[in-house]
């Protein structure tokens, strides 16, 4: 006599269990994928920082000077006249027949760049070089026309619209501890990049390789008759001249929770860090030295000013921002 085996299922509580291990695997995976993506993130974002501080050699190549901060007659900034050192030089030949002055010693047709309707339309292309993979600068609805650093005032001064599409960047030419400026202490801490600046490599006597000529920036609030306006973004087009003088903050600990990155400082979204490059080519990740405001002045504070300027002779102490 043959007997016919039955199979049986799995009881309720031999599948909760497989539940619970697959769901402990994926609790497990998600960080892990997530760490991943942001490594490489992270990578490409120095790829980013590394080919734009290249590309301002190659510019320094043919005009025997580093390009301006911005050019304070049409507030055009430093990326766009390194347009065609990134391989974007038919965005850039368009935005010269279209009047724009970017080529040295150009007369500009109409003034501010957002003054002529083809110049607008050109300015919504987006290079990918100018976004980091961390951040997501198209969510931000406002934008920066411009932002440069008044030396003589010892402020920042910008100008924005309250929405716009234009192209956006997460990177910004350094200008050092608040650009040019006469002032007696803030002076010598000038960086490369400053208004209508005409820097020539050989006069940075701190060395390219102890200079930082571009940083991370999430420029995310802006300010409308004293009131904080949040959701802000960088246009490529104005990219402007930032300023060392103010704190750094990383995703893991912005300035201020309720509003976002202030919009003067070297931010980005790497949790940690902020990533700069160097005259040299070379690309470093700066820690967040404050939590809360800068603590001006402090040993972290001087190191920070002594890497953003050019011909300081101030030494960097090893492990205060690296």
């Amino acid at each position: 006599m043959f007997h016919r085996s039955r199979r049986q299922g799995f009881t309720l509580i031999e599948l909760l269990v497989v539940i619970a291990i697959i769901a402990i695997l994926i609790a497990l995976l998600v960080p892990a994928v997530q760490e991943v993506r942001e490594a490489a993130a992270r990578t490409q974002c120095q790829n980013n920082l590394k080919q734009i501080a290249l590309a301002s050699h190659g510019y320094h190549d043919t005009y025997k000077k580093l390009p301006p901060g911005q050019n304070s007659l049409n507030h055009v900034g430093t990326l766009t006249f390194l347009l065609p050192f990134v391989e974007q030089t038919p965005l850039y030949n368009q935005l010269q027949a279209a009047g724009l002055a970017i080529a040295p010693n150009t007369a500009d047709a109409f003034g501010n760049w957002y003054n002529s309707g083809t110049v607008q339309t050109l300015a919504r292309s987006q290079p990918p070089i100018f976004v980091c993979p961390s951040d997501n600068p198209e969510s931000r609805t406002g934008q920066w026309a411009y932002i440069w650093l008044d030396g003589a005032a010892l402020t920042i001064r910008g100008g924005y619209f309250s929405a716009a599409s234009f192209g956006r960047t997460n990177y910004a030419a350094s200008g050092g501890a608040i650009g040019y400026t006469t002032d007696t202490f803030y002076g010598p801490l000038c960086g490369p990049f400053y208004n209508d600046s005409t820097v020539r490599i050989p006069t940075i006597t701190d060395g390219t390789s102890n200079t930082i000529f571009f940083g991370e920036s999430i420029a995310d609030n802006a300010f409308s008759n004293s009131v904080i306006v949040g959701g802000v973004a960088a246009t490529w087009i104005g990219a402007f001249n930032m300023a060392t003088a103010w704190d750094l903050a990383d995703s893991g600990t912005p300035s201020n929770t309720a509003v976002g990155y202030n919009w003067h400082m070297f931010s980005s979204k790497h949790t940690g860090i902020v990533q700069f490059g160097y005259g040299d080519g070379s690309v470093r990740g700066l820690r967040n030295f404050d939590t809360g405001n800068t603590s001006w002045f402090a040993p972290s504070w001087y190191a920070f000013q002594y890497s953003g300027g050019m011909r300081e002779g101030g030494v960097v102490t090893s492990g205060l921002i690296e």
